[in-house]
């Protein structure tokens, strides 16, 4: 898999995490993607975080969620157990601004995947995205939580989500979205935060992705570099994840780092 995250252009921080099986990245910029390999020897999750912005602390939001899906995710076997962390998460957003107010109404969105030999689990809150690439075709696979017109069309990119974790000033329940990819051919999910879809269309991300069939780091810094040139006013980050059923692990090129 390959990753990058990045405060972007505007934005004086980068409040987006991101977490790799038990390892997580927050509040840190990548001057270049990095690729790794990792051995399915357990569930692995991989997953972005968007900290709410306009909001007190959403880098320490987002922090949070990756930390608690990185401790949990090798023991994530279902639909049902990653609903259940996924509402407890939402919990204890709401429980630690009762020790430090200034985290009221803290919140993030987040994606991502539960990655086992055979089949992927998909999860989201919120608006940042996870797609599908089986080849040379890109599908989202995740829910947006975003407004709508009446007859069900989503309006324009707006920075408006009808859920995340946390977000509210008092406890508010979620209804996580969450479902199964069966992995029956070589694949590519693309996950990333709403700084990437909002100025990249699904046309562009795919035409993109199809122009690097093979190289990874290749189409995540290509991804970046189209966000940018659209003015890159938000945070962006962008998780890669390859998968072939013939081999039982995630595959990626060396791993490299600026």
């Amino acid at each position: 898999m390959t990753v990058l995250t990045h405060r972007g252009a505007v934005r004086e921080a980068n409040e987006d995490a991101l977490v790799i099986g038990p390892c997580t990245v927050a509040g840190v910029d990548m001057t270049d993607p990095v690729t790794l390999t990792v051995p399915l020897t357990s569930p692995l999750v991989v997953a972005v975080a968007d900290g709410l912005g306009g909001h007190a602390a959403g880098e320490v939001a987002a922090a949070l969620a990756v930390n608690r899906l990185a401790k949990a995710g090798a023991g994530l076997a279902d639909r049902e157990e990653i609903t259940a962390l996924l509402e407890r998460i939402n919990e204890e957003l709401y429980e630690a601004v009762d020790g430090d107010p200034r985290l009221t109404a803290m919140g993030t969105t987040v994606a991502g995947l539960v990655l086992t030999p055979g089949e992927a689990l998909w999860f989201n809150v919120g608006d940042s995205r996870v797609y599908r690439e089986v080849a040379g075709r890109l599908s989202q696979l995740s829910e947006d939580d975003s407004p709508r017109h009446p007859d069900g069309r989503p309006l324009s990119p707006t920075s408006v989500v009808m859920q995340a974790l946390g977000g509210s000033l008092a406890l508010r329940a979620i209804t996580p979205h969450v479902g199964a990819d069966p992995v029956e051919h070589p694949t590519r999910w693309l996950l990333c935060s709403d700084g990437l879809t909002d100025l990249v269309s699904d046309a562009d991300l795919a035409w993109i992705l199809a122009a690097a069939p093979a190289d990874d780091p290749a189409a995540v810094r290509s991804l970046f570099t189209a966000a940018m040139d659209a003015s890159g006013r938000d945070n962006i980050t962008i998780a890669l994840v390859r998968y072939d059923p013939r081999h039982a692990h995630a595959a990626g090129r060396s791993p490299s780092r600026d």
